[in-house]
């Protein structure tokens, strides 16, 4: 029974992603596949912040996971495949802060491009909006953060640590300490236990799930999707302006839909 609903939920997941966009697209990227599991979730008492607490036990079942971040060649291409416009936008929603001084990807009027020698450097200024449309052109999705963080913690291999693949932040991530003050090529730090890069630092990487500081007290314990309504989104992992502390795999960052220089993101997958 399990497996047959498994295979109904993969139909409905392409048939739709495929009447969305006409078509059926080929993710570019390499994914890890994470086996669901039971972990604690959150921090526990005296440790973290307020919206850590209470940390708790979640069950998440089997996923796929980016192995790396997205990057802004991949999603330049992306723009220029659904042809938004000059500033950004599709149907006049904000997809990319273009203008941001920060920002490595420009329109030379005729299509999207990327500064030379930033193509394989993880996109930023991507609003929530453009990183959801992003994973579902490729029938994929953004993660929830009970899905996010347990592939930080290395899933059912996880060894315990704070950051994603290491207690030693400097081995897995790139933050305020060691990256001049800019993101870095992708997978240029250690993975974790999984073979993921990057989750810790580089860009901070937006989650489907609205933010309540208190969600933690009545989250359901398997599969939590986040609370039903909200005003702002959750991103993880801290990124290259974050100080330590705000790169722990536990701490839970938010931001309503726009974006910032520090935001990217990595889309997950049922099938």
């Amino acid at each position: 029974m399990k497996k047959y609903i498994y295979f109904a939920v993969l139909f409905v997941t392409i048939s739709s992603c495929k009447k969305k966009f006409n078509s059926f697209h080929t993710f570019p990227g390499q994914t890890i596949t994470v086996s669901g599991g039971t972990f604690l979730m959150g921090s526990p008492s005296g440790i973290g912040l307020d919206s850590e607490h209470p940390q708790h036990s979640v069950t998440v079942s089997d996923f796929k996971i980016s192995k790396y971040e997205i990057t802004n060649q991949q999603y330049a291409d992306f723009l220029n495949a659904v042809k938004a416009d000059t500033t950004g936008r599709v149907d006049g929603v904000k997809y990319l802060y273009i203008l941001d001084s920060h920002s490595q990807i420009s329109h030379n009027d005729i299509k999207f491009i990327v500064d030379a020698g930033k193509e394989n450097y993880p996109v930023i200024n991507v609003s929530w909006n453009g990183a959801k449309a992003y994973c579902e052109y490729y029938c994929g999705r953004l993660p929830t953060e009970a899905e996010w963080e347990f592939a930080a913690r290395g899933g059912n291999s996880s060894n315990g640590y704070t950051y994603s693949g290491s207690n030693n932040i400097d081995e897995v991530g790139w933050y305020s300490d060691n990256s001049d003050s800019a993101p870095h090529e992708i997978g240029t730090k250690n993975p974790n236990e999984l073979g993921i890069y990057d989750m810790t630092g580089n860009a901070s990487e937006w989650c489907r799930d609205f933010f309540d500081e208190n969600y933690y007290s009545y989250s359901p314990r398997n599969n939590p999707q986040g609370p039903s309504t909200g005003l702002v989104h959750v991103h993880r992992g801290g990124g290259w302006g974050y100080f330590e502390r705000f790169c722990r795999n536990a701490f839970r960052g938010q931001d309503p839909v726009f974006s910032h220089y520090y935001l990217g993101f990595r889309p997950v997958f049922n099938h």
